[in-house]
């Protein structure tokens, strides 16, 4: 490793703690996960004292969550119009979708600091942030202001959680409540988790009504198969009783529809592979079904449980390798093992115990058919490079 580059890393953390302690708090206040999110910041190349947010003007102001989340976030924010706190939501990838802001001034606020529609906030663009982290680790996150990696976000606290949807398991985006640090109050998680709770249920409600073309093509299927069986769209999943026990956890309805989404994408038509759920790999096919020229979504036939083929059979299973074939839970605890923590590292920043990332990484391990972290952090690498831009 560059020692210039190691030694530049390490300052931006001593910036960072040096700023903690003259603001009268000590590091021992700040939890594991805030500073090794900060050594992230630094690793990403992050210079502390100024970060600049990148803005993106291409806003999709017609997604689902947007749907979902802004009739209680219009409420919430009317209840709160004369408090200097806005609330925001974002897209899957740190995207600011829109902005809910009870005066002017406020809104001044946050447009001095990058919180508003268009502004991109993931962690490796604008260093240690709340909406950062819940996209890391899909849930509630605190950061308070002289937590935050940036020198010109310490003005500000903030609050957010992940959005899921209950249906497929798909992490959609993120609900936020931003405050200057001065009037934080501890009921501010609270609030963003009443938000998050009445998108969800709206969510529901919806995924409850699939499309006519879609059912039709289940209930034919059903009548024709006895196994585990499927229907799976953007904002739907439903499943016979053979399907039950493997689709219970939500990581597992994620990694179906996620993976019937690319399938479909990339093959335009049916496509068989082996699909690594929670509980063991199945072989696994899906055909799309479209309403007129609209995809509506796809049914999926799930096969008995099979013993890992080797990692050559699977990488040529269509164009879905291996990585395709972990939860989003196991993709995250890969990348952050590639880039060097600990298991004990990796808990702290995922708010999981030690014992369930180990569990994970064996699950990874036999997954992806390595042995030791130096080719999963290979594999990491190659599925870095071969993504797109």
């Amino acid at each position: 490793m560059d020692d210039a580059g190691t030694g530049t890393r390490s300052g931006a953390v001593q910036h960072v703690l040096d700023r903690v302690e003259h603001g009268g708090h000590g590091s021992r206040t700040v939890s594991d996960a805030i500073q090794l999110s900060w050594r992230r910041s630094a690793d990403a190349g992050l210079p502390p004292d100024h970060v600049s947010v990148p803005f993106d003007p291409d806003v999709d102001n017609d997604s689902r969550l947007r749907w979902a989340a802004a009739p209680t976030l219009a409420a919430v924010s009317a209840d709160l119009v004369d408090l200097p706190v806005a609330l925001l939501l974002s897209d899957h990838t740190g995207h600011l979708v829109e902005r809910w802001a009870g005066s002017s001034k406020t809104s001044d606020v946050m447009d001095r600091i990058g919180a508003a529609p268009g502004y991109v906030c993931r962690e490796e663009l604008v260093g240690t942030n709340s909406i950062g982290l819940a996209l890391l680790t899909s849930g509630p996150t605190v950061v308070l202001g002289f937590e935050h990696y940036a020198d010109n976000l310490t003005a500000v606290s903030c609050a957010s959680s992940a959005v899921v949807h209950p249906a497929t398991g798909q992490l959609l985006g993120v609900i936020n409540a931003t405050c200057p640090g001065t009037i934080y109050n501890a009921v501010m998680p609270a609030l963003v988790g009443r938000v998050v709770a009445e998108t969800r249920r709206r969510l529901l409600e919806e995924s409850r009504v699939p499309s006519p073309a879609l059912r039709a093509a289940f209930l034919n299927a059903r009548r024709r198969s006895k196994g585990a069986l499927a229907a799976v769209s953007a904002n739907t999943m439903f499943f016979n009783t053979a399907a039950g026990p493997i689709l219970t956890a939500p990581t597992d309805r994620a990694l179906l529809w996620g993976w019937a989404e690319q399938a479909i994408r990339d093959h335009k038509g049916a496509l068989q592979a082996v699909v690594a759920y929670s509980s063991g790999p199945r072989t696994t096919r899906c055909e799309p079904v479209y309403d007129g020229s609209t995809l509506a979504g796809a049914v999926v036939w799930i096969g008995r449980r099979t013993h890992p083929a080797p990692t050559a059979e699977i990488l040529d299973a269509g164009s879905v390798g291996r990585w395709s074939l972990l939860t989003d839970s196991e993709r995250t605890i890969a990348e952050h093992v590639a880039r060097g923590l600990t298991n004990r590292e990796t808990a702290a920043l995922l708010f999981l115990s030690p014992h369930t990332v180990d569990y994970h990484l064996r699950q990874i391990f036999r997954t992806l058919g390595v042995q030791s972290r130096v080719e999963l952090a290979r594999i990491v690498g190659r599925t870095r490079r071969t993504d797109p831009p």
